[in-house]
């Protein structure tokens, strides 16, 4: 079976989603993998709120030692941790990468089955909307 990206999958929400990062525009299914980034703008339920994808961003600038504001440098989490260990903070990471990866792709299996996105492929020449299923 040839994967996703040979098929030219692209993809749109029926209706705007009700953020700044998405709308109904027709864009190329992103790999979750090659794409991490996108994908998760695509298919987390609330990328621009949520307290993982905050963490996550503060835990890689914790990685590159990065310079905090000073209001940040004097919370719980900067002393918790700026002060572990690399490779600790590279398990935070990975373990927390794991979690926004699941919320998306659940999140993306309920778009499809609950018919707020549409698949479209260049190899089939039709659109398969969730909402033909049920």
């Amino acid at each position: 079976m040839k994967n996703l990206s040979e098929k030219s999958t692209n993809f749109r929400y029926k209706e705007h989603p009700g953020d700044l990062f998405r709308g109904t525009a027709i864009v190329s299914l992103p790999d979750p993998y090659k794409n991490q980034e996108n994908f998760w703008i695509w298919f987390h339920p609330c990328f621009q709120t949520s307290q993982d994808v905050a963490v996550l961003n503060d835990l890689y600038k914790y990685l590159d030692d990065e310079w905090f504001d000073d209001d940040v440098m004097e919370t719980d989490d900067y002393n918790y941790y700026s002060t572990m260990p690399k490779d600790q903070i590279r398990d935070e990471i990975k373990s927390l990468e794991e979690v926004i990866y699941q919320d998306c792709f659940e999140n993306f299996y309920h778009l499809i089955l609950e018919g707020k996105i549409e698949l479209l492929t260049k190899h089939t020449r039709g659109i398969f909307a969730a909402t033909t299923y049920g």
